[in-house]
C-alpha cells in the first residue's frame, strides 16, 4: 500500500525499516514524550513485526506507513485504537519524524494524506491526536493540519515518578 504526496510517500512498514525507527523513537525529544520507549533493536523490530502483521487483518487495530523522502525513512505516521467495540467510529494518531528531517514540514503534509485517507477508508467521524503540554512542536502541527484542541486531561499519565498532562485534539467530520 502506498499514499504519495508530493515530497515523500506513505508506505506500509518493511522489516528492514526497523533501524531508522528505532533511531525516529530514540531521539531525547520523542523519549521524553513517548509512554514506553524501545531499548534496542531487538524491541524496533518486533514493533515493526507488529504493526505488518495488522496490514493482513480484515479489521485491524491500526495500520502505520513509513514516511519516505527519496528512498530514505523519514519517519512514520499511523492511525490506530480502530476496530474497538463501540467506539468503530474513530481512531488515534501517532507519529515521529526522524531527527535528519525535522523542520522540513513533512509531517504535516504526511499528517495531512493520512487524515483523509483514514477517513475515507475506515468510515471514521472522529480522529485524535494526543500529545504531552510541553510538546509545543506537535500541538502547532495538529492545529496547522487542521485539528481543534478539546481539552487537557491533566496529570493524565504518571513516568518515572513525575505526572503528565495531555492535550486531546481531534478532527470531525
Amino acid at each position: 500500500m502506498e499514499l504519495k504526496g508530493k515530497e515523500f510517500i506513505l508506505r506500509h512498514f518493511k522489516m528492514s525499516d526497523a533501524q531508522r525507527y528505532f533511531e525516529s523513537k530514540s531521539t531525547p525529544e520523542a523519549r521524553k514524550g513517548f509512554m514506553s520507549v524501545l531499548k534496542n533493536l531487538k524491541e524496533a523490530k518486533k514493533s515493526v513485526k507488529k504493526r505488518i502483521s495488522q496490514y493482513k487483518q480484515k479489521k485491524p487495530k491500526g495500520e502505520a506507513f513509513v514516511i519516505e523522502v527519496n528512498g530514505e525513512f523519514a519517519g512514520y505516521i499511523e492511525i490506530h485504537s480502530l476496530n474497538e467495540k463501540f467506539h468503530e467510529h474513530k481512531g488515534k494518531l501517532s507519529y515521529c519524524i526522524h531527527p535528519k528531517f525535522k523542520g522540513k514540514g513533512i509531517m504535516l503534509k504526511a499528517l495531512k494524506l493520512l487524515t483523509a485517507y483514514a477517513f475515507k477508508k475506515y468510515k471514521l467521524k472522529r480522529i485524535s491526536g494526543w500529545c504531552r503540554t510541553f510538546n509545543k512542536k506537535s500541538a502547532k502541527l495538529l492545529e496547522k493540519a487542521g485539528y481543534k484542541l478539546e481539552g487537557i486531561l491533566r496529570k493524565n499519565k504518571k513516568k518515572n515518578g513525575k505526572y503528565l498532562d495531555d492535550m486531546i485534539w481531534a478532527k470531525v467530520k
